[in-house]
């Protein structure tokens, strides 16, 4: 039975798609007969998460442990009590898999990593992307020089989530590596949960209408996800507002965690473009909540700058909605290859036109959110995921058993890239 570990700096909620990932894909790997465990804090924002610390929790057969973590700097999650477990018990794993970068979680656990001689994984979540990079960018400069280079230098490979990911990426990876061959370069999608494919719940309809009355009888344009710099909700504005001015059905639904004061933009915006009252923020959703708004939408609309995959796509997809994402968010091939809906340039008059052409066509949008589940039940399904998971952490440990048996054998010591720096 292969033993992974998992490391991730938080599973709040706010913190977006890896929070979600991280325990779907240990679920999913535990199903397959491996052994997972999860290392992270309690730290959620400005403030903690009241969780066990110190003692190990299972759900869907993964063990939990959550050591305590300070909130400032609060991008940083600087935790004592986690490097020390790192440190102590890392050794008892077959491979890790780092989440995220520029991070003390991943910085620890890829050093504790190299000292015990440990293969590990470091999946960027899209951190790569240049126009990321460009934020807070002397920062990241000074942290790639000083760290994240031996990081990179010495993991067994590095993990992405598309193949475009994959291509943003590569320049910078040669630059830092010093090589176009180490390390492996996987390529592995996000999976999507099989409740998003069962029907809405009729009284989670019920009570959202319940709750936000001005929906009744209109065409529901959803925007669902985290309300961040990155989601391009000032394009979402003004390309809403274009719509809105000739489609009077239009109604504009906003969900999701407001961790950024984004929110407040965006209600601006609107309000500047005189269709404030054509919108309704609905906040954080539970998971029945979630798919009566995504059942009953008319099109889910997402012109981020930048998205590594788009989980909140995958599950409107699956939910049978028809699509309208921009060029960079990168599921973008997959979904104008399937027909699922509508790929466009980052900017609002395009976005715009293509929220009417769907609105404007019902059984075109129908047959688009049909394509969407197939393609989500063929290809982002998280058994098809952590099959190919378990054969990358396979290929990982055997090299590092092959590596070491091979030295052992010459009688000399291990090689530096699995050694202690």
């Amino acid at each position: 039975m292969l033993r992974i570990l998992q490391v991730i700096a938080s599973l709040a909620p706010r913190y977006g798609g890896p929070s979600v990932a991280c325990p779907a894909l240990a679920k999913a790997l535990v199903r397959q007969g491996a052994s997972v465990t999860v290392f992270t804090t309690n730290v959620d924002g400005p403030g903690k998460h009241e969780l066990p610390l110190g003692t190990p929790q299972k759900r869907d057969g993964v063990q939990y442990e959550y050591f305590d973590g300070w909130t400032w700097p609060a991008e940083y999650k600087f935790s004592p009590a986690l490097a020390r477990a790192l440190f102590w018990r890392v050794a008892a794993f077959d491979v890790v898999h780092i989440y995220s970068m520029y991070i003390f979680s991943a910085t620890a656990a890829a050093w504790a990593c190299r000292r015990h001689g440990v293969p590990y994984l470091l999946h960027p979540h899209g951190t790569l992307d240049p126009y990321l990079r460009r934020r807070h960018a002397l920062r990241k400069r000074a942290y790639e020089w000083l760290i994240e280079r031996r990081n990179f230098r010495h993991a067994a490979a590095v993990l992405f989530n598309t193949p475009e990911e994959r291509r943003l990426a590569e320049a910078w990876l040669n630059r830092i590596v010093g090589s176009a061959d180490v390390p492996e370069r996987a390529v592995v999608p996000v999976g999507v949960e099989e409740h998003w494919f069962a029907p809405a719940d009729p009284a989670a309809c019920a009570n959202l209408l319940a709750r936000f009355p001005e929906l009744t009888g209109k065409q529901w344009v959803i925007f669902f996800g985290r309300l961040s710099f990155k989601k391009g909700l000032d394009v979402l504005a003004r390309a809403f507002a274009e719509v809105a001015r000739r489609n009077p059905q239009a109604h504009l639904v906003v969900a999701g965690p407001d961790t950024e004061g984004f929110g407040a933009r965006l209600c601006t915006w609107l309000r500047q473009a005189q269709v404030l009252e054509k919108a309704s923020f609905v906040g954080v959703l539970n998971e029945q909540q979630s798919r009566a708004l995504l059942g009953a939408g008319a099109v889910f609309v997402l012109p981020s700058y930048s998205e590594n995959f788009g989980q909140a796509v995958a599950e409107a997809m699956a939910c049978g909605l028809p699509v309208v994402i921009s060029d960079r968010v990168n599921l973008c091939s997959a979904v104008a290859q399937a027909g699922a809906g509508l790929v466009v340039p980052c900017e609002s008059a395009a976005t715009a036109a293509a929220i009417e052409q769907i609105l404007r066509q019902p059984a075109q949008a129908r047959a688009m959110g049909e394509r969407g589940r197939r393609l989500v039940a063929e290809r982002y399904n998280w058994q098809a995921v952590a099959d190919q998971m378990l054969a990358l952490y396979q290929r990982m440990a055997l090299r590092v058993r092959r590596a070491r048996a091979g030295f052992s054998r010459e009688g000399h010591e291990q090689p530096a890239r699995f050694g202690r720096w």
